[in-house]
């Protein structure tokens, strides 16, 4: 059985592969060959391309990853957007709605049927839930992905695949390189978090491995933050 990585060489999705190679047959997914090839030879696992902006069709790209069974699925594809609704365009609002929650889609509707008795497992954003300014059309893009969890999760009950969606507050990822770029950014970052601290993989790790595991095999539907109290604490 195969758990398959999509968004697999960015920060998160390569700590991820990473870990979980280790005990586990992996398939990476990404759209730049030379980073997936490199991953793929370093953690021994196989790979397929896929373009989100110009996606194949679903039955063509299910033929790419060619497995019986599947016990995992984890979309790792995602972005950050900080504009205002004045400040963006109709194009704008496309990609970030493609990247994040279109690519989750996709990736499930490929997959599903291949995943009784597994775990697919989905990136939100803390900003799905709580109202931040300039965050319009990430949140509702992340937003869409956690409706979607729970609508599949009911759905596919019955072949007991669960679906769920981890939520972090800001990651230190190549995404949010341009947030996190100076230290005055850093630390005002930290600050607005109870637990002050920005997000690494070694946070999301352990949350990950147990939504792939049977220890989490009575949880579906689930939105699990990630975020050091950000979306429900108030800090003094």
């Amino acid at each position: 059985m195969t758990y398959i990585i999509a968004g697999a060489t960015g920060v998160t999705g390569s700590a991820i592969a990473k870990d979980l190679s280790k005990s586990e047959s992996v398939h990476l997914i990404g759209r730049n060959e030379t980073s997936l090839k490199a991953l793929a030879e370093e953690t021994g696992s196989t790979y397929s391309l896929i373009d989100i902006e110009n996606p194949i069709p679903t039955k063509d790209f299910q033929k790419t990853v060619e497995f019986d069974e599947i016990k995992g699925l984890i979309n790792c594809i995602g972005s950050i957007y900080l504009r205002p609704l004045h400040g963006s365009n109709i194009e704008d609002f496309h990609s970030v709605i493609n990247t994040n929650l279109f690519s989750s889609y996709y990736l499930l509707s490929a997959f599903a049927r291949k995943m009784k008795n597994g775990s697919a497992l989905f990136f939100s954003s803390v900003a799905a839930t709580k109202g931040l300014s300039n965050h319009e059309l990430i949140s509702a893009a992340k937003a869409g992905i956690e409706g979607m969890a729970r609508s599949a999760a009911a759905s596919y009950a019955k072949d007991n695949l669960r679906v769920n969606v981890i939520a972090p507050s800001i990651m230190d990822t190549n995404m949010s390189s341009k947030i996190l770029s100076s230290e005055a950014a850093i630390e005002m970052s930290k600050s607005m978090h109870p637990i002050p601290k920005i997000g690494d993989s070694s946070d999301i790790l352990p949350v990950v491995r147990w939504l792939l595991s049977d220890e989490s095999k009575w949880v579906t539907g689930q939105t699990i933050h990630v975020d050091g109290g950000f979306s429900t604490v108030k800090p003094r």
